[in-house]
């Protein structure tokens, strides 16, 4: 009888593991890349379709600072030596359930993709080396080590235009839409011109379809 107890538990122990192995994959949003389109199913559902001559150099997971899920995607323009040109990078991030932390950002300036409207900015980075080094495990980082696994080198100046949105009523996932480019795109004279300019350079060579 004990024989039988202990086996009918052992069955229960296992069919009731393998239903929560199944809700936490259900749970994980599915994203793919089919020629230049990247489709998300899930926190947020959509798809992002990348004009050419931008080619997908791939994605790569990892957890940010034990608090964060990160699921990151590249779109590139290089020339023959792997020096990125321009490059867009959309990331996908999500708060663990462990790290009680919430998304939030002030709306001081947005723009809508899509029919969702994103929080927008824009900065130069002048010494990218001295940035990384600043910070070696931050989610950039991580980016452009992987970026150079595959051949490909960001120069020592860049410019980047950000979209961010939260995709959750419980401000725990995030969506961001980067647009970079080498060297300064900003200028130092006729600032807020070169800056409207650069935007709309980011917005032209992507189409949020969903």
């Amino acid at each position: 009888m004990r024989k039988r107890t202990f086996l009918f538990a052992l069955i229960f122990v296992a069919l009731t593991t393998n239903f929560v192995l199944a809700q936490n994959t259900e749970k994980r949003p599915t994203r793919t890349v089919k020629g230049q389109v990247l489709s998300s199913d899930g926190l947020p559902p959509l798809r992002v379709k990348f004009k050419k001559p931008f080619k997908f150099a791939g994605s790569q997971s990892f957890v940010l600072y034990d608090r964060a899920q990160v699921e990151q995607f590249f779109f590139v323009e290089a020339d023959e030596r792997g020096q990125i040109k321009r490059m867009y990078m959309t990331q996908f991030e999500g708060s663990l359930p462990n790290a009680n932390a919430t998304y939030n950002y002030p709306a001081t300036k947005t723009i809508t993709l899509g029919k969702e409207n994103y929080v927008m900015n824009a900065e130069v980075i002048p010494n990218v080396s001295a940035a990384l080094k600043q910070n070696p495990q931050s989610d950039v980082a991580r980016a452009a080590s992987f970026l150079e696994s595959k051949g490909l080198r960001v120069g020592e100046e860049i410019t980047f235009q950000r979209f961010v949105r939260v995709v959750d009523e419980a401000k725990q996932n995030e969506i961001i839409l980067l647009y970079v480019e080498a060297g300064n795109a900003l200028g130092s004279t006729e600032k807020e011109k070169m800056t409207q300019q650069f935007s709309e350079r980011a917005v032209k060579g992507l189409k949020v379809l969903k």
